[in-house]
């Protein structure tokens, strides 16, 4: 890995909770999830396009709500931050990919390279999908559809 790599994966890991053990990580980190998507699920209603059925398609709708809602700077309005947003994003994808294949399920992992830091994600096999927050979704290149969710979970899905 590059220094640049090194300095990105060492910010990165300090910014992750850290837990005294993996069961106290993965009981933490799941009751985190239930919080988020519990979060969602109480403002969805102030869309007038995203409903919490955990399709593929409802990846769309709630990434056009997060894009309204940030064009318009009206996170605070909803209840949440910005920041919030972006990480129910993240744990309702998660849902959704365990919620339409079977071969995925919720994990709990120690992240590689700061020891005692764990993060919360998907897995199916060897593949991985950490999900900690999606963030900054509105500054995402190639994103004009704004569907950039969406085509993430057709990768990782296929």
């Amino acid at each position: 890995m590059s220094r640049a790599g090194m300095r990105a994966a060492a910010d990165h890991g300090r910014a992750l909770p850290r837990y005294g053990s993996q069961e106290e990580a993965e009981r933490a980190l799941f009751a985190q999830r239930d919080v988020l998507l519990d979060r969602l699920r109480a403002v969805a209603p102030n869309s007038a396009s995203f409903r919490v059925d955990l399709t593929p398609e409802s990846l769309k709708s709630l990434e056009r709500w997060y894009f309204e809602l940030h064009e318009l700077s009206a996170f605070g309005e909803i209840g949440l931050s910005r920041e919030t947003f972006e990480r129910c994003l993240a744990m309702y994808f998660g849902e959704v990919v365990v919620k339409n294949h079977a071969e995925f399920k919720w994990a709990v992992r120690e992240f590689a390279f700061e020891p005692g830091t764990y993060e919360i994600g998907v897995i199916r096999g060897t593949v991985a999908v950490m999900l900690t927050r999606f963030s900054d979704v509105h500054a995402r290149p190639n994103n004009k559809k704004r569907e950039s969710i969406w085509r993430e979970y057709r990768r990782w899905v296929s």
